[in-house]
């Protein structure tokens, strides 16, 4: 019986330990952190690690990112800025260290330090949306190898995150820059977020990204793909890793996930509402009752609720109204008999748009709800 007890007491030891290397891992209050583990199960402990000690975002922004195409309504710089908004808006705060440098002209516009949100959020929104064209070409291979100065000072592993379209390059060779830098700085990864609109572009950022096997992405636009902005948050900055009690028989099961599919959003297509309001439509209704069975037939896994609102109107009234819309979604599920404890609600505010703001059709997509099955 006293070995029974000395296992028991074991076992409880173990268990308070994984709980507690969880909580150590990141701060609570972090919503990104808190939104990855309220995707897992209550019987199932969270431990998100970074994958990076520094981050460097190489931004472009030389003559060709500014030229608008014709027929279309952006260009280049601007469908830049706005996916390194939806991809800052996915990035958990774990103490890594992160700067921001743009070139074309060569600038500092983040120096390195302790990786916050809120500042790069801020520095991404003051980049001009229009700039030089004629004459200013892409000086990418020079700006590779002026990240000397940050990456000397630099230990452990850094990510540099090019954002470029890859064309008209002009000084030192891209490439070969990148591999001199590689070869002198073994564990720096480039990865790049193309917006690259040829096939010589998209070869130079892939060589660029396979000198170490790093990342390369086709971003297109970010803000239109929360789920892709998300998914590559994971790829390039942080790992989840698992960790199972199964207390009946006394085993431990660890599940390591280095980049994870994260569960596809169930579509709602008419969970919108109406300009400054958070109660739901007859139509909203109708969808959420079209989604309940699915709802309903896991009762292990957890559900995210996440609510949105358009740009129009203060940043932080607008984030009190997407949690508002969460909850009328929360309060609508609960009465229709799905159980409370597995529900936890977020609000983006005006943060991750679906759709143009600038139009009434846009911001009319843009305040809505959707729900993410969890594990």
């Amino acid at each position: 019986m006293k070995g029974i007890l000395k296992s028991f007491g074991m076992l409880l030891g173990i268990v308070s330990a994984i709980v507690l290397v969880g909580a150590l891992t990141a701060e609570s209050n972090d919503r990104i952190i808190e939104e990855i583990r309220a995707s897992y199960s209550e019987k199932e402990e969270v431990r998100i690690t970074p994958k990076i000690d520094n981050f460097i975002i190489l931004l472009d922004q030389s003559g060709s990112m500014f030229i608008k195409e014709q027929g279309k309504t952006q260009s280049k710089a601007e469908k830049a800025k706005n996916s390194m908004t939806a991809l800052n808006e996915h990035i958990p705060e774990l103490g890594y260290r992160g700067s921001m440098d743009v070139f074309a002209p060569g600038k500092t516009l983040i120096s390195p330090n302790e990786y916050n949100r809120e500042m790069f959020k801020k520095t991404i929104e003051g980049l001009p949306k229009t700039g030089r064209v004629f004459g200013n070409q892409t000086p990418l291979g020079d700006a590779i190898l002026e990240l000397d100065s940050t990456l000397s000072k630099s230990a452990g592993k850094t990510a540099v995150l090019i954002v470029s379209d890859g064309e008209k390059n002009v000084g030192k060779d891209a490439l070969q820059a990148a591999r001199a830098t590689h070869a002198k700085y073994p564990n720096v990864c480039f990865h790049a977020l193309s917006f690259a609109e040829n096939e010589k572009a998209r070869a130079t950022l892939k060589a660029i990204t396979q000198v170490n096997d790093c990342v390369y992405s086709e971003v297109g636009e970010l803000s239109e793909n929360p789920t892709a902005a998300a998914q590559l948050a994971r790829d390039i900055f942080y790992t989840v890793e698992v960790r199972e009690v199964v207390a009946e028989v006394f085993e431990e099961v660890v599940a390591v996930e280095a980049a994870a599919v994260i569960p596809a959003a169930i579509e709602l297509d008419n969970v919108n509402f109406d300009f400054d309001k958070y109660e739901l439509t007859p139509k909203a209704k109708m969808n959420l009752d079209e989604h309940l069975r699915s709802l309903s037939s896991q009762s292990d896994r957890s559900i995210l609720i996440k609510g949105y609102a358009d740009s129009t109107g203060p940043e932080d009234y607008n984030q009190k109204l997407s949690e508002r819309r969460a909850q009328a979604v929360y309060d609508y599920l609960t009465s229709r008999g799905v159980n409370p404890e597995r529900m936890k609600t977020f609000g983006y505010g005006e943060s991750q748009p679906v759709a143009d703001n600038s139009t009434a059709e846009g911001r009319a997509l843009n305040r809505r709800a959707e729900i993410n099955p969890g594990r």
